[in-house]
């Protein structure tokens, strides 16, 4: 599993899109991104993080992420999303994962809290080869 997230230390940079965040800094960030990994430990799922900054080379760190090892699925994480500045990075991030891995799913969480439930909606019982199959909804 893949996370492409907004890296933390830009929340705390001086130029940093701090109303698309408002409140939200690097520590709080990290603290996500750690407890995260924790519970896909637990589950026995590997976890990979690709932190990009605001720069066109984000692009270059996910083709450079997903022609090292294959993901089942790719989660992006709301600091590439949801801040509007972001718009143009994240269509061209969403097309480099279409094009590096197109046979992996693509998810959206809604928080740092929902990372590893996004992740599940599509790797639940999956296998390499497998086609990609929404899993039932838990709710």
């Amino acid at each position: 599993m893949l996370n492409v997230g907004l890296d933390p230390r830009v929340l705390d940079a001086a130029d940093s899109a701090d109303a698309a965040f408002p409140g939200v800094g690097a520590d709080q960030v990290q603290a996500g991104l750690e407890a995260t990994a924790a519970e896909f430990a637990k589950l026995g799922v590997g976890f990979d993080n690709c932190l990009v900054d605001r720069s066109e080379g984000a692009e270059e760190q996910l083709r450079d992420a997903l022609s090292k090892k294959r993901y089942d699925v790719i989660v992006f994480g709301g600091g590439v999303r949801l801040d509007p500045a972001m718009t143009p990075l994240f269509e061209k991030l969403v097309n480099v994962a279409r094009i590096g891995a197109p046979d992996t799913a693509l998810s959206f969480n809604t928080g740092p809290d929902t990372t590893v439930a996004a992740a599940l909606r599509w790797i639940a019982d999956l296998r390499p080869g497998d086609a990609l199959t929404p899993v039932a909804d838990p709710q």
